[in-house]
């Protein structure tokens, strides 16, 4: 058995190779620093890429499936999200055609909304009564809770009273006896018209121009008819008529 003690030589020696290794693995431990600013961008972008080409499959299968509205909400997604990626460069030319698109079909859907149609087989009036009507663009007074009120404008084919235009309005209208209203389509010249109160107190006014005016409705956008109300007076009653339906009301 060796009892000999360590000369302190010996040790100094140990001692410097051991402070030697840790000088070594520090400086190594220096130089691995981890990925570059470059390198993580990289990165980034490449994830970018990959989620985006996921959202581009999407798209993609809204589009097959007819579903432009669908498409649009995963392009624009695919826009505000990944922005910088090559699939946003792709897409952006389709997704400003889709943009115009899907907003002329919500628009389209709105102006066909604004109008109601019956027909009912009436066995009073010996037949079928054909009504189609739509609210005015703009209020024309208010309700005790604060709803917006708006005048009505109806057209109605009655086998016994005859075919009608008339408008509709709390309080009604100001017409002594026979009276005229302006009625403009579009930009088209404002013509003066025959309207008169009806004997049974209604709150309406019967305009008297159902052979020219309803064969006008399928190639305009807006009606204005000016009147005069019990409640505010003279006012220009607006209609976005744009999407009227013909076959509802029948042919003339």
């Amino acid at each position: 058995m060796n009892d000999r003690p360590i000369s302190s030589k010996s040790a100094s020696s140990r001692a410097a190779s051991v402070l030697l290794s840790l000088l070594v693995a520090a400086a190594l431990g220096a130089c691995d620093t981890g990925p570059t600013p470059e390198e993580k961008q990289a990165a980034q972008a490449a994830r970018a890429e990959a989620e985006a080409q996921v959202q581009l499959k999407n798209f993609n299968d809204a589009l097959t499936g007819r579903r432009p509205d669908m498409a649009l909400n995963f392009a624009e997604y695919i826009l505000r999200t990944y922005p910088g990626t090559q699939v946003a460069a792709q897409i952006r030319p389709q997704a400003d055609t889709l943009r115009a698109q899907v907003e002329g079909a919500r628009e389209t859907k709105r102006l066909a909304d604004l109008w109601v149609y019956h027909s009912v087989d009436d066995e009073e009036a010996k037949g079928v009564v054909r009504t189609a009507y739509i609210y005015s663009k703009d209020p024309v007074g208010a309700e005790l809770d604060g709803s917006e009120k708006r005048a009505r404008l109806v057209l109605r084919r009655h086998p016994q009273w005859g075919d009608d235009v008339y408008l509709l309005a709390d309080g009604g209208f100001v017409c002594k006896g026979k009276c005229t209203v302006k009625v403009q389509f579009d930009d088209g010249t404002a013509r003066d018209v025959p309207a008169y109160l009806p004997e049974t107190g209604e709150p309406a006014i019967f305009v008297e121009d159902f052979r020219r005016f309803v064969p006008a409705l399928p190639d305009a956008t807006t009606v204005r008819i000016d009147v005069v109300l019990q409640q505010g007076g003279a006012k220009t009653l607006e209609f976005e008529v744009g999407e009227y339906n013909a076959a509802t009301i029948g042919e003339l």
